[in-house]
């Protein structure tokens, strides 16, 4: 298996299936007591829709597919509406400030935006040495104080740790990729007789 870089950005995709996948064993008692527990991390999957498209735009993104060889290869995808900073900022230029270890679920920050709401609930990001993307779980957001500084809590848990080195490069906080492998070995590419093509993908996160 090897990583063969971001899927097609164009065309865009019409629609968007997202999932969070959660694994949690469960086991109840005589008397109606359910155990709860998980030794697995979140990952994120979903369907993606395109559009009616012509073969011209078709061919790139099905030369793309024969190179994923069904689910064996990885590539990074980012998804419309998903990946971006629901604020619209672009430039966050944050990093991490404190190094923080595997199972941690809070991570210190610092940014270039001083005093600025930088991340709203919900919205997702991606650590510099990670492939692992994160959801931003902050009850109000992510707003940085007069010097910059703030604290991230994420879902799921750090897989691995963070720490600041400013060599790594910024966290990733807008148009954020998620890296993916196709569900299905078998792909379905829907050629009309009109000379327009239809298809869509199954992914899911690959860690």
């Amino acid at each position: 298996m090897a990583y063969i870089g971001f899927f097609p950005t164009t065309p865009g995709f019409q629609a968007i299936n997202f999932k969070v996948n959660n694994q949690t064993r469960k086991t109840a008692t005589a008397s109606g007591r359910i155990s709860r527990a998980t030794n697995a991390t979140t990952t994120f999957s979903g369907t993606l829709k395109y559009p009616q498209m012509t073969l011209s735009e078709f061919l790139p993104i099905q030369a793309f597919v024969s190179r994923c060889q069904g689910g064996l290869n990885e590539f990074d995808l980012v998804m419309p509406t998903i990946s971006q900073n629901s604020l619209g900022i672009s430039d966050v230029n944050a990093v991490v400030a404190v190094s923080a270890a595997a199972g941690t679920t809070t991570v210190s920050i610092t940014s270039a935006k001083l005093s600025t709401k930088i991340l709203n609930p919900g919205d997702v990001i991606r650590f510099p040495n990670h492939t692992k993307v994160y959801m931003v779980t902050n009850d109000s957001g992510v707003t940085t104080d007069v010097s910059g500084s703030a604290q991230i809590n994420i879902e799921p848990a750090l897989i691995t740790a963070v720490s600041p080195d400013s060599a790594l490069g910024y966290i990733t906080t807008d148009n954020v990729p998620f890296r993916m492998i196709f569900n299905n070995d078998l792909q379905e590419f829907g050629y009309r007789t009109d000379g327009l093509v239809s298809y869509e993908i199954d992914v899911t996160e690959v860690i």
